[in-house]
């Protein structure tokens, strides 16, 4: 077999020694351009001048194994050859290594930015590979990740912030995520001014803001101020994280690498023009925000709110609480009262607004007309009687029945619907005296008509008082007094011991009173009186019967003495 071998080789042409000389030439540590042919689950077989194979592990890739396709051109170096196989395994990173050494270099020298991967942790901080095969180092206060972050698996840009020679080992490389971040911030805030629009999304919703992503480095914040001209609205109501918006900046601090945005101001100002859509004495409809103990707030328009101070919401002096006026959401009709665009304030007037009721009150309510209203407040000396909202009349006690009052509670209560006569005004003072009593007939002129002192009437006892007791007389429902010396022939000293109430009894009239123009009515009976009456009628009607029977007895005996003389004679 080698003399075969041997009988071959001395066989060869010139052309085809040198051929074979440049087969031989594979060596060890020589740079070759590769083609790839092949990609393997563990790395790429590549032709070697055309001719020979070899192969690649993904170890001494370059870029990862799914970036690279069948005709690629690599340049590689050789790390060991087989020829009985014919094939050599070879490395792209270790002729890649020597040239992106020399690009970070470069880069550190020009001051500027290199691409790269961090692809581990450790306890200080990151080992990074730039330009995928040049190792790094990046310290934790560099990178601006938070120690629960996740490692970013994207290519990102580091600043190269130390670059470090050494002859016995690989150089030693720190870069930076966090200067060349603040780099990018700094120039984004330097690029823009207070009134430029910006686009971002919405990445958190706090109380006090949102935040805003506008780059991949810059996050804004929305003061929950800047929301809405409305100060009612609720940020939360407004935001949501993920939201795209358009924010105008109205603050950029280089320095503290800041900048505030507003949503608002990209609106109208809803104030600018407000003494023109609003001027003192216009009346408009608004909803009411809020109640305070001093009035409340109305909401005219998104963002324009007004005060409606407690002395502008009732007419006259009303002891009535805001709350049973108006509810927050309810609809309302306001004056405006006064307009501070500076201050950004406006006065309201709900009384206004509504009319006041006692500017024609006379015409409304003329003396001597009855009208409806109800009993808002029993005092001692009367009731009030509303007849609208903010229009009352005041009832004295002696208007209050003809019959006498005692108790008023006895006669009328709040709530009671009532009939009363209008029977003064005062508008200056808004004042209106009226009368229950007089808005119905006076049973009293009845009466006068049809009864005297002496007359008999029946009646039932209501209540008793210290002097005596009030009878309401039946037929004329007026009340007449009943002293206790009138109840008994014999002494009383209460009401209480000798009458009870709700009796019905005969009494006697012995006073009777009817004067319309003094205002004076009244009636006093008695029991007694009539009981002694009675008694005199029967003891009369007695010596009546007495005397017509003694008159028939001395007829009868006259007609015995007749017959017995008669008889004598005769014999």
């Amino acid at each position: 077999m080698d003399d075969v071998k041997r009988n071959n080789e001395e066989n060869l042409s010139m052309d085809e020694i040198f051929e074979s000389m440049d087969d031989f030439s594979i060596r060890r540590g020589s740079v070759k351009e590769a083609e790839v042919y092949s990609i393997q689950p563990d790395g790429l077989l590549v032709l070697l001048d055309g001719k020979l194979d070899g192969f690649v592990p993904e170890s001494e890739l370059v870029r990862s194994l799914n970036e690279y396709k069948i005709g690629d051109k690599i340049k590689v170096t050789i790390l060991k050859v087989n020829e009985e196989e014919g094939r050599s395994t070879a490395s792209e990173i270790r002729v890649f290594r020597k040239e992106a050494l020399k690009e970070v270099e470069n880069k550190y020298r020009n001051n500027e930015p290199v691409k790269g991967k961090i692809v581990s942790k450790v306890s200080s901080g990151y080992n990074v590979r730039l330009l995928n095969v040049v190792e790094a180092f990046l310290p934790g206060s560099h990178s601006g990740l938070k120690i629960d972050d996740e490692i970013p698996e994207e290519t990102l840009d580091f600043k190269i912030i130390a670059f470090r020679r050494s002859k016995r080992s690989a150089p030693r490389i720190v870069v930076s995520l966090k200067e060349l971040k603040d780099l990018r911030i700094k120039s984004y805030l330097k690029s823009i001014k207070e009134g430029y629009v910006v686009t971002g999304v919405v990445e958190s919703v706090k109380k006090f803001g949102a935040f805003v992503k506008l780059t991949t480095d810059v996050t804004g914040l929305i003061p929950a101020s800047e929301v809405s001209w409305d100060f009612s609205v609720r940020i939360e109501k407004i935001l949501k994280p993920g939201d795209k918006v358009e924010a105008k900046v109205i603050g950029v601090d280089i320095e503290n690498k800041k900048i505030s945005l507003s949503l608002k101001q990209l609106q109208k100002d809803p104030w600018q023009d407000i003494e023109e859509r609003f001027p003192v004495g216009s009346v408009h409809k608004g909803k009411v925000k809020s109640i305070v103990p001093f009035g409340f707030f109305v909401a005219v328009e998104d963002g324009i709110e007004g005060l409606v101070h407690i002395s502008e919401v009732f007419w006259g002096n009303t002891r009535k609480k805001l709350q049973e006026v108006v509810k927050v959401g309810d609809e309302v009709l306001v004056k405006v009262k006064e307009v501070n665009k500076e201050k950004r304030t406006l006065s309201l007037s709900y009384r206004e607004a509504l009319g006041d009721p006692w500017d024609n009150i006379e015409s409304k309510y003329p003396i001597g007309k009855i009208v409806e209203g109800k009993v808002a407040k029993v005092l001692p000396t009367g009731v009030i009687v509303e007849l609208e909202e903010y229009v009352s009349g005041f009832v004295p006690l002696s208007e209050i029945s003809w019959n006498f009052v005692d108790k008023i509670d006895d006669v009328v209560k709040e709530g009671d619907v009532v009939s009363a006569l209008i029977i003064s005004m005062d508008r200056e003072n808004r004042r209106m005296r009226l009368s229950l009593k007089k808005a119905s007939e006076d049973p009293w002129k009845r009466v006068s008509e049809e009864l005297k002192v002496g007359d008999y009437v029946s009646g039932t006892v209501t209540r008793t008082v210290k002097s005596g007791a009030i009878v309401l007389v039946d037929d004329y429902n007026i009340e007449a007094f009943l002293p206790v010396s009138q109840i008994s022939d014999k002494k009383v000293e209460n009401a209480d011991e000798a009458i009870e109430i709700g009796q019905k009894h005969q009494f006697k009239i012995i006073r009777l009173v009817y004067d319309p123009q003094n205002d004076s009515r009244n009636m006093v009976v008695s029991i007694r009186q009539y009981l002694k009456d009675i008694e005199k009628r029967e003891a009369e009607e007695a010596m009546k019967e007495l005397s017509s029977e003694d008159s028939a007895t001395l007829s009868l005996g006259d007609k015995l003495r007749e017959h017995f003389d008669s008889d004598g004679a005769s014999e």
